[in-house]
Protein backbone atom coordinates (compact mmCIF):
# COMPACT_ATOMS: atom_id res chain seq x y z
CA UNK A 1 0.00 0.00 0.00
CA UNK A 2 1.34 3.46 -1.31
CA UNK A 3 0.24 6.75 0.77
CA UNK A 4 -0.07 10.00 -0.86
CA UNK A 5 2.68 11.65 0.94
CA UNK A 6 5.34 9.36 0.27
CA UNK A 7 6.42 9.28 -3.47
CA UNK A 8 4.97 6.79 -5.40
CA UNK A 9 6.90 3.50 -6.63
CA UNK A 10 7.64 2.55 -10.13
CA UNK A 11 4.21 0.87 -10.71
CA UNK A 12 2.12 4.10 -9.31
CA UNK A 13 -0.11 4.86 -11.61
CA UNK A 14 -0.56 8.48 -10.76
CA UNK A 15 3.12 9.86 -10.15
CA UNK A 16 3.47 12.47 -7.03
CA UNK A 17 5.00 15.40 -8.50
CA UNK A 18 7.06 17.87 -5.58
CA UNK A 19 7.46 20.60 -7.48
CA UNK A 20 6.45 23.97 -6.12
CA UNK A 21 5.05 26.96 -8.72
CA UNK A 22 5.40 30.57 -7.69
CA UNK A 23 2.88 32.69 -7.73
CA UNK A 24 4.01 36.14 -9.77
CA UNK A 25 5.23 38.36 -7.78
CA UNK A 26 2.57 41.00 -6.36
CA UNK A 27 3.25 45.15 -6.16
CA UNK A 28 2.77 46.25 -2.97
CA UNK A 29 1.12 50.37 -3.83
CA UNK A 30 2.95 52.85 -1.91
CA UNK A 31 -0.28 53.42 -0.08
CA UNK A 32 -1.15 50.64 1.70
CA UNK A 33 2.25 50.63 2.93
CA UNK A 34 1.64 54.17 4.73
CA UNK A 35 -1.81 52.55 5.58
CA UNK A 36 0.08 49.94 7.63
CA UNK A 37 2.59 52.10 9.31
CA UNK A 38 -0.40 53.85 10.59
CA UNK A 39 -2.06 51.44 11.43
CA UNK A 40 0.47 49.87 13.19
CA UNK A 41 1.71 53.00 14.90
CA UNK A 42 -1.55 53.44 16.11
CA UNK A 43 -1.79 50.47 17.85
CA UNK A 44 1.12 50.52 19.19
CA UNK A 45 -0.09 54.33 20.61
CA UNK A 46 -3.35 52.42 21.77
CA UNK A 47 -1.14 49.63 23.59
CA UNK A 48 1.47 51.95 25.16
CA UNK A 49 -1.58 53.64 26.76
CA UNK A 50 -3.18 50.34 28.12
CA UNK A 51 0.19 49.46 29.36
CA UNK A 52 1.11 53.26 31.26
CA UNK A 53 -2.51 52.30 33.32
CA UNK A 54 -1.44 48.53 33.69
CA UNK A 55 1.90 49.23 35.27
CA UNK A 56 0.11 52.35 37.17
CA UNK A 57 -2.72 49.65 38.49
CA UNK A 58 -0.01 46.93 39.60
CA UNK A 59 2.46 49.83 41.52
CA UNK A 60 -1.02 50.72 43.43
CA UNK A 61 -1.69 47.41 44.44
CA UNK A 62 1.88 46.19 44.98
CA UNK A 63 2.60 49.39 47.64
CA UNK A 64 -1.33 49.11 48.94
CA UNK A 65 -0.64 48.10 52.86
CA UNK A 66 -3.08 45.14 52.56
CA UNK A 67 -2.15 43.28 49.72
CA UNK A 68 -4.67 41.52 47.48
CA UNK A 69 -2.77 38.86 46.00
CA UNK A 70 -5.46 37.88 43.06
CA UNK A 71 -5.85 41.04 41.78
CA UNK A 72 -2.02 41.98 42.02
CA UNK A 73 -1.61 38.42 40.05
CA UNK A 74 -3.88 39.89 37.49
CA UNK A 75 -2.23 42.96 37.29
CA UNK A 76 1.24 41.74 36.54
CA UNK A 77 -0.18 39.36 34.18
CA UNK A 78 -2.13 41.99 32.07
CA UNK A 79 1.18 43.73 32.10
CA UNK A 80 3.26 41.14 30.82
CA UNK A 81 0.61 40.76 27.76
CA UNK A 82 0.52 44.39 27.00
CA UNK A 83 4.65 44.62 27.69
CA UNK A 84 4.84 41.00 24.78
CA UNK A 85 2.20 43.07 22.86
CA UNK A 86 4.37 46.50 22.62
CA UNK A 87 7.92 44.68 21.65
CA UNK A 88 6.12 43.15 18.95
CA UNK A 89 4.45 46.23 17.73
CA UNK A 90 7.88 48.08 17.76
CA UNK A 91 9.76 45.45 16.30
CA UNK A 92 7.35 45.23 13.45
CA UNK A 93 6.97 49.19 13.11
CA UNK A 94 10.96 48.88 13.25
CA UNK A 95 10.57 46.44 9.96
CA UNK A 96 7.97 48.90 8.49
CA UNK A 97 10.59 51.34 8.38
CA UNK A 98 13.45 49.99 6.65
Amino acid sequence: MTYWSVACSPDCRTPVTNEWHSSPAMQVSPLYVVTQRRDLAARYTTTTRQWLVARTTYRRLHEAPVKNISALRDAARRLDQLERGRAALLRDLKAQAE
